[in-house]
């Protein structure tokens, strides 16, 4: 595991603290992603994607995190947000095309 990635479990594990959610477990679950056959960021995505729904609350996906999880590139994702823009703002989506705080969740 990348020092990066390690970080980025321990800033997600911190930020599910207050449900009992350990390093230990999030280390755990991204593992099994990684084993599974998916990419290191996509086991940390999926790992946040998971923790939020399990415990209600929201996480903020960029287009290159989206893009890590789908295959397609940035521009398919940002052309797809563009189109649906409206549809997505009615479903309460944020939607962005980039964050404005840089590395908020990387």
């Amino acid at each position: 595991m990348k020092n990066e990635t390690r970080k980025k479990l321990e800033e997600i594990a911190q930020r599910y603290a207050k449900y009992g959610v350990t390093l230990i477990e999030c280390m755990s679950i991204y593992n099994s992603g990684v084993e599974f056959g998916i990419s290191e960021e996509s086991a940390v995505i999926g790992l946040r994607l998971a923790l939020a729904n399990k415990f209600n609350e929201h996480e903020y996906f960029t287009s290159e995190d989206v893009a890590a999880v789908t295959g397609e590139t940035v521009e398919e994702i940002n052309q797809r947000i563009e189109e649906n823009k409206e549809e997505l703002m009615n479903n309460g989506s944020i939607v962005e095309v980039s964050s404005p705080i840089p590395d908020l969740f990387n």
